[in-house]
């Protein structure tokens, strides 16, 4: 397979290198190109959600990768990713994954009964368990979802320090769940650690994105 351009357009730095990470891992030779907006998400917080103004800025973003020349683009916040679930594929040409519809799927694809949800933001708690929560229904799939805040962890940290953050947070919850989902692009350098120490699968966006743009790039899967 010809090495791939791979856009990954981001509404915050946090999310850029676990993303970039990921794509990486599944494209060795590819060629990554980041586009940032920084404002997008605290503007949406300022706004009280995804406004027409800002979701406008964010398909320019989409446009400007596809008009660069991008084989596939992932945007790698999860509360824009309605934007990229809009595209018309036909149209694009190109793949334009949202940053966890890929991760969803894989999380049904558990059959989970519960699932722990874990963010740093209750914004994007809000936005991810009524998210899944869509796509299990439509699987006809009955999942409880139980989020988990932790706003310690929307403060930059090494992979160490933010695994040892969750992990505590983890512990903490009572409830007995199948599957840990990490809601954020920003959590992801703590999944290799979280997956060591808990006995249940520990998903994150990146990998599972990666994955997918893998499978419809026509490489086999990383």
């Amino acid at each position: 397979m010809t090495a791939p351009r791979i856009a990954l357009i981001s509404a915050t730095p946090l999310a850029i290198a676990p993303a970039a990470s990921a794509i990486a891992e599944a494209f060795p030779d590819g060629d990554i190109w980041n586009l940032l907006d920084d404002r997008l998400l605290a503007d949406a917080q300022q706004q009280g959600g995804i406004s027409e103004p800002l979701a406008a800025r964010m398909d320019r973003l989409i446009e400007l990768a596809l008009a660069g020349g991008a084989d596939g683009v992932l945007l790698t916040c999860s509360q824009y990713g309605v934007r990229a679930d809009a595209r018309d594929a036909s149209a694009d040409g190109v793949s334009v994954l949202s940053a966890d519809g890929a991760l969803f799927d894989e999380v049904v694809s558990h059959r989970p009964s519960r699932v722990l949800l874990v963010a740093s933001l209750e914004s994007a708690a809000a936005d991810s368990t009524e998210r899944l929560g869509a796509v299990a229904a439509s699987a006809g799939l009955e999942v409880e979802i139980v989020p988990l805040v932790v706003p310690e962890a929307a403060r930059p940290s090494v992979g160490r320090e933010l695994a040892e953050l969750l992990a505590v947070a983890i512990r903490e919850v009572a409830d007995v769940y199948d599957v840990v989902m990490l809601a954020q692009y920003s959590l992801a350098p703590a999944a290799d650690a979280l997956d060591r120490e808990f006995p249940v699968p520990v998903l994150d966006g990146p990998r599972a994105a990666a994955r997918r743009l893998r499978t419809q790039l026509g490489g086999a899967a990383a």
